[in-house]
Protein backbone atom coordinates (compact mmCIF):
# COMPACT_ATOMS: atom_id res chain seq x y z
CA UNK A 1 0.00 0.00 0.00
CA UNK A 2 2.85 2.37 0.77
CA UNK A 3 4.46 1.68 -2.60
CA UNK A 4 1.13 2.28 -4.35
CA UNK A 5 0.36 5.38 -2.28
CA UNK A 6 -3.16 4.14 -1.61
CA UNK A 7 -5.15 1.47 0.16
CA UNK A 8 -7.61 0.83 2.96
CA UNK A 9 -7.44 -0.80 6.37
CA UNK A 10 -10.80 -1.32 8.07
CA UNK A 11 -11.09 -2.25 11.74
CA UNK A 12 -14.39 -3.55 13.10
CA UNK A 13 -15.01 -2.46 16.66
CA UNK A 14 -17.87 -2.21 19.09
CA UNK A 15 -19.44 0.45 21.30
CA UNK A 16 -17.79 -1.41 24.18
CA UNK A 17 -14.59 0.38 23.11
CA UNK A 18 -16.17 3.57 24.50
CA UNK A 19 -18.08 2.20 27.46
CA UNK A 20 -18.11 -1.11 29.24
CA UNK A 21 -21.24 -2.84 30.42
CA UNK A 22 -22.03 -5.15 33.27
CA UNK A 23 -20.09 -8.41 32.94
CA UNK A 24 -18.28 -7.27 29.76
CA UNK A 25 -14.96 -6.04 31.16
CA UNK A 26 -12.84 -8.45 29.11
CA UNK A 27 -14.63 -7.62 25.83
CA UNK A 28 -14.70 -3.87 26.55
CA UNK A 29 -11.00 -3.71 27.36
CA UNK A 30 -10.13 -5.71 24.24
CA UNK A 31 -12.17 -3.39 22.01
CA UNK A 32 -10.67 -0.31 23.65
CA UNK A 33 -7.22 -1.80 23.07
CA UNK A 34 -8.13 -2.20 19.38
CA UNK A 35 -9.49 1.34 18.95
CA UNK A 36 -6.43 3.27 20.15
CA UNK A 37 -3.87 1.70 17.81
CA UNK A 38 -6.36 1.95 14.93
CA UNK A 39 -6.55 5.71 15.43
CA UNK A 40 -2.76 5.96 15.74
CA UNK A 41 -2.37 4.03 12.48
CA UNK A 42 -4.85 6.37 10.82
CA UNK A 43 -2.83 9.42 11.82
CA UNK A 44 0.38 7.73 10.64
CA UNK A 45 -0.88 6.30 7.34
CA UNK A 46 -3.33 8.93 6.07
CA UNK A 47 -0.54 11.25 4.85
CA UNK A 48 0.77 8.29 2.84
CA UNK A 49 -2.61 7.80 1.12
CA UNK A 50 -3.68 4.79 3.20
CA UNK A 51 -7.17 5.20 4.63
CA UNK A 52 -7.51 3.57 8.06
CA UNK A 53 -11.05 3.39 9.44
CA UNK A 54 -13.01 1.94 12.34
CA UNK A 55 -16.58 0.68 11.94
CA UNK A 56 -18.17 0.67 15.39
CA UNK A 57 -20.91 -1.96 15.63
CA UNK A 58 -23.63 -1.01 18.10
CA UNK A 59 -25.87 -4.05 18.25
CA UNK A 60 -26.00 -7.71 17.47
CA UNK A 61 -25.26 -8.93 13.98
CA UNK A 62 -27.82 -11.44 12.80
CA UNK A 63 -29.26 -13.10 9.75
CA UNK A 64 -29.91 -10.83 6.80
CA UNK A 65 -33.30 -9.22 7.09
CA UNK A 66 -35.40 -6.77 5.11
CA UNK A 67 -36.96 -5.32 8.25
CA UNK A 68 -35.76 -2.07 9.80
CA UNK A 69 -35.85 -3.42 13.35
CA UNK A 70 -33.83 -6.28 14.77
CA UNK A 71 -30.25 -7.44 14.36
CA UNK A 72 -27.81 -5.71 12.04
CA UNK A 73 -27.72 -7.13 8.55
CA UNK A 74 -24.19 -8.45 7.77
CA UNK A 75 -24.44 -7.30 4.15
CA UNK A 76 -25.39 -3.79 5.26
CA UNK A 77 -22.38 -3.70 7.59
CA UNK A 78 -20.13 -4.77 4.72
CA UNK A 79 -21.67 -2.05 2.52
CA UNK A 80 -20.82 0.58 5.14
CA UNK A 81 -17.19 -0.59 5.20
CA UNK A 82 -17.11 -0.56 1.39
CA UNK A 83 -18.49 2.99 1.29
CA UNK A 84 -15.75 4.13 3.69
CA UNK A 85 -13.19 2.71 1.28
CA UNK A 86 -14.71 4.77 -1.54
CA UNK A 87 -14.55 8.14 0.25
CA UNK A 88 -12.77 11.02 -1.41
CA UNK A 89 -9.42 11.60 0.25
CA UNK A 90 -10.31 15.24 0.93
CA UNK A 91 -13.03 14.11 3.36
CA UNK A 92 -11.96 10.80 4.90
CA UNK A 93 -13.76 9.53 8.00
CA UNK A 94 -11.97 7.62 10.72
CA UNK A 95 -14.95 6.28 12.64
CA UNK A 96 -18.48 5.37 11.57
CA UNK A 97 -21.07 3.72 13.80
CA UNK A 98 -23.67 1.26 12.56
CA UNK A 99 -26.60 0.90 14.95
CA UNK A 100 -29.40 -1.65 15.19
CA UNK A 101 -32.84 -0.16 15.58
CA UNK A 102 -34.76 -1.46 18.54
Amino acid sequence: MRDAGSGNIVFVGATASRRGGAQTSAFASAKAAQRSPAESLARSFWPEGIHVTLVVVDGKIGAASDTAAGPLNPAANAETAYQLCQQDRSAWSFEVEVTALH
